[in-house]
Order: structure tokens, then C-alpha cells, then sequence
């Protein structure tokens, strides 16, 4: 791991290839996702990632947070959760996205893909 940042918005976990970001609310607002979003491009700077975001209960994610995201370094995105609820929110969200993307059960799933996405 290289760094570990809590965000107001939930921990964010950043490895060489991928962030883990568990958000501790209900919900991701636009100005919610471009201060999450910040974190991880500090941290980032210019380096391609995928963000996992590791969801334990379905949340109200705005369409508009996905302005945050610049894709020529956010390259991909993978989604984690038991939750099947969560797993139809991963399914609307995903037209949103422009880079790799997918759904998960668990996070170790979600790294190993991480990993294959991202091409150093």
C-alpha cells in the first residue's frame, strides 16, 4: 500500500495500481465526487488507476458526479458488493463511465482486475 487518506467522505486506500475508496455515507453528490476525486489525482498525479469502490448498501450516487472523473488517468472502475440492489445501481451507472469497468463480490476479485486493466 502506499497511502491511506480519510476522506470526509469515507477512507480511501491507494496501492500502485488502485485506490479502495468505502464510502461512509448514503450517497456521492457532484462536489462530494470531484473532493473525492481530488484525492486521488494528488496522489495519482498523472499515473493511470482503476477506483474500486467496495459498497457494503446501495447509495444514491448523482449522476453528475461522474464529471469528476478524468478518464485518461481514471481508467477503469470496479464496483464490490454482496448487495444485489447495489448490483442494479453498478448496472445504470456503468453508461456513465467511459473507461474498463465491472461489478465484483470482493475486493481481492476487484484488485486482481485492477491489475490486469492497468498496463504500466
Amino acid at each position: 500500500m502506499e497511502a491511506v487518506y480519510e476522506t470526509p467522505h469515507g477512507p480511501m486506500k491507494c496501492y500502485p495500481n488502485y485506490l479502495v475508496f468505502k464510502l461512509k455515507g448514503d450517497g456521492i453528490s457532484e462536489p462530494a465526487a470531484h473532493e473525492i476525486m481530488s484525492y486521488a489525482y494528488r496522489h495519482y498525479d498523472r499515473r493511470k488507476f482503476v477506483f474500486i469502490s467496495n459498497r457494503e448498501f446501495a447509495s444514491n450516487i448523482d449522476p453528475r458526479a461522474y464529471t469528476a472523473i478524468n478518464p485518461k488517468v481514471m481508467v477503469g472502475l470496479a464496483i464490490v458488493s454482496q448487495e444485489d440492489e447495489v448490483r442494479q445501481e453498478a448496472t445504470s451507472e456503468q453508461q456513465l463511465f467511459e473507461g474498463s469497468f465491472s461489478y465484483f463480490k470482493t475486493v481481492d476479485e476487484a484488485k486482481d482486475w485492477a491489475n490486469t486493466v492497468v498496463k504500466n
